[in-house]
């Protein structure tokens, strides 16, 4: 048996999504009364109108210092689209009349104006084709592109707008809590022995008893997921303090919590008894997380395949329809129309945004009857006509779309039939979705599945609902009452959990308890680099290496360790290995990752995730080779690793170096002839 390991007084959930932010928290109080009692981040507003999250758009600037956040950051940047806008039309109306003042203007507005602010929207997604970049380019070196062109690195953005979130929820704790002195003494001088001496005169604000739980997909690479750790740190997070929680997962757990207390909200209790199956389909602004489960005896939830999916959430139909616009009206007509209307450009955005969510609620059996229009689309026109020496009537009339898209340029109004609407923008993000639950479900591990659970924001698009029904008519799909936050009260129900606390144990490098939870599968194969004899006619010469010595080896053989879809036990070392180090007080062991079974750590599909460097105390140095053990956890949702100097017992955490650059493979400190 291990140590108790013990809950968090406060937990808070930062669901950091593509389109929409926001966050959720709970106090421990309250969830050993209720599990459910979880309260979110107060209503955002939008004018009148009031939304459960915040855009995820971000404002800086001429000087790269954070301005707002959220529909802060919109209105923001909006009206210096609009401010932008009037002087250009005053430019326009003034040119013939002074052209020396004009330019005294120009000037004015290219300082300070609407070009030097920096604008970043729906960003997220940047971490995932990051991912899949250069090989050996790292995250930690990426650049995002605002809307003016300028760049800002990545780590900065993301830093600000989680440190954003961050200080929302800590300033409501403090308006809204009043804590309690004998609570505190209990919860906080309960872990002085696992604390620093002087603890006691620390200022004893919430902040020492927040886990803050930062939700990410489930389909990221590892470096991705770092990456994210890394931002939050930046903002004052503790490592211990912080644990990352997979999307889809922590959806299920929501909704397997409301059947427990009756609040199904039409979710059938029976698909969640022991031994029944079911699956997660987190459709999300940037990307579609799939994961299926199987509840066991005890109530956990057993993954039966790996976490699957791909980059075709909701702003997929949003870059679809702005290429709508521009095979309609041309690039280059789009593009001016982004330099001298940027208000009306935005707008136009903001509005597409607005109406998708209503689309597929209409009776769409009759064709064209339904229109959907677009406001203030009278510099659009006047770019196109001027440009193309035509009206855009005619040319609609031209590229055959009469009767699909139509103008009332009187009143500056651009519409579309909602069919044709739906065909040109939703249907490939939509089948594409299907599509991939057509193929898992050709796996013989989740074939028999017949309950699906929709969420996230995309899901709410009726659309998107009736396809998958349509297209699985035997298997019942539901799409749960505030789908687009189940993920983040979801990660609330996961921050309360044991993983949310064995963090800090590993930290300490104290031995894990015997806990229970989510067993997970491995989304790939992981292996470190070895070195085996050299085979001539057997191994290509590129690999060729000679040793000092004279021995000849083939170096960079990739050892298996953990294959794809193999079962991670959450509380296990998931790869326990036993090396000698050449060196006296330093080793360093290299972890690889690939998605298909390879043979080289050169291969193409192969990429080294990180290096775990293992130093060692120097208070004794031994004779001969160092004996070390590592211990690789890979069933949490972050890997980690733990290292244990077999010669001293000293036991610690390894912090895995995946953002800085890594040299390509070559001979490694370890190889399989030095393994025990």
């Amino acid at each position: 048996m291990g140590e108790e390991v013990r809950p968090w007084p406060v937990v808070c959930a930062i669901d950091f999504g593509t389109t929409y932010s926001g966050f959720a928290y709970s106090m421990r109080t309250d969830y050993e009364r209720n599990p459910l009692e979880i309260k979110s981040n107060p209503v955002w507003f939008n004018e009148e109108a009031g939304t459960l999250k915040t855009p995820t758009c971000i404002l800086f600037d001429k000087s790269g210092k954070f301005h707002s956040f959220g529909y802060d950051a919109e209105r923001k940047y909006a009206s210096l689209a609009e401010e932008a806008q009037s002087e250009q039309n005053d430019d326009v109306r003034d040119e013939e009349v002074n052209s020396s003042e004009d330019e005294m203007r120009k000037d004015r507005t290219t300082e300070d104006g609407y070009n030097d602010w920096l604008f970043f929207r729906r960003f997220k997604m940047e971490l995932y084709k990051g991912s899949g970049r250069i090989r050996n380019q790292k995250l930690k070196n990426l650049k995002l592109e605002a809307e003016n062109g300028k760049k800002l690195p990545a780590l900065k953005v993301f830093a600000e707008a989680i440190f954003f979130l961050k200080k929302k929820f800590e300033d409501l704790l403090e308006k809204t809590t009043l804590r309690q002195e004998n609570f505190t003494s209990t919860q906080v001088k309960s872990e002085m022995t696992h604390r620093e001496k002087g603890v006691e005169k620390e200022d004893l604000s919430w902040s020492t008893d927040i886990l803050w739980v930062l939700t990410v997909p489930a389909i990221w690479s590892d470096e991705g997921k770092q990456f994210m750790r890394e931002a939050a740190l930046q903002v004052g997070i503790k490592d211990e303090h912080l644990v990352l929680a997979l999307e889809p997962e922590s959806a299920a757990l929501l909704c397997k919590q409301l059947t427990l207390t009756k609040e199904t909200y039409a979710i059938n209790t029976k698909a969640f008894e022991p031994g029944k199956k079911f699956m997660v389909v987190d459709c999300g602004g940037g990307t579609v997380d799939v994961t299926a489960y199987e509840v066991k005896s005890n109530g956990n939830l057993q993954e039966l395949h790996c976490a699957s999916g791909d980059a075709v959430g909701g702003t997929n139909v949003d870059e679809l329809f702005v290429k709508l616009m521009k095979d309609i009206f041309g690039e280059d007509v789009i593009n001016k129309l982004k330099k001298k209307a940027p208000y009306d450009w935005l707008e136009l955005l903001r509005s597409f945004e607005t109406k998708k969510r209503g689309m597929g609620k209409r009776n769409l059996q009759e064709e064209n009857t339904v229109q959907i229009t677009f406001s203030n689309m009278g510099v659009l026109f006047s770019i196109f006509e001027k440009a193309n020496k035509k009206s855009v009537s005619s040319h609609l009339i031209e590229i055959g779309l009469k009767g699909k898209v139509s103008t009332r340029s009187k009143f500056a109004k651009l519409s579309f039939s909602e069919n044709y609407l739906m065909e040109s923008v939703f249907d490939s993000p939509i089948k594409k979705v299907v599509q991939h639950l057509n193929d898992l479900f050709k796996n013989k591990d989740v074939a028999e599945i017949d309950t699906v659970l929709l969420v996230g924001g995309f899901s709410e698009c009726p659309l998107v609902l009736n396809a998958v029904k349509n297209q699985f008519p035997d298997r019942k799909v539901i799409n749960p009452t505030d789908g687009s936050i189940a993920v983040m009260k979801g990660a609330v129900l996961f921050g309360h959990s044991p993983e949310g606390r064995m963090r800090r144990f590993l930290k300490e490098g104290r031995h894990l308890p015997d806990i229970q939870g989510i067993i997970r599968k491995s989304t790939a194969y992981y292996g470190i680099a070895t070195d085996v004899l050299f085979i001539e006619g057997e191994h290509p010469e590129s690999h060729k290496f000679y040793k000092e010595g004279g021995e000849i080896v083939c170096t960079d053989l990739f050892h298996c360790l953990i294959k794809k879809n193999q079962e991670l036990e959450m509380g296990r070392p998931t790869i326990e290995k036993i090396f000698l180090s050449s060196t006296s007080c330093l080793a360093n062991v290299e972890i690889y990752r690939s998605n298909d079974d390879v043979k080289y750590c050169t291969d193409e599909s192969c990429t080294k995730i990180g290096e775990y460097p293992v130093e060692f105390s120097k208070d004794f140095i031994p004779k001969g080779l160092r004996k070390f053990k590592i211990q690789l956890y890979l069933g949490l949702t972050e890997q980690i690793i733990v290292a244990k100097d077999l010669t001293t017992d000293r036991i610690w955490k390894v912090n895995c170096d995946s953002l800085n650059e890594l040299k390509p493979p070559k001979q490694g400190l370890q190889s399989l002839s030095r393994f025990q």
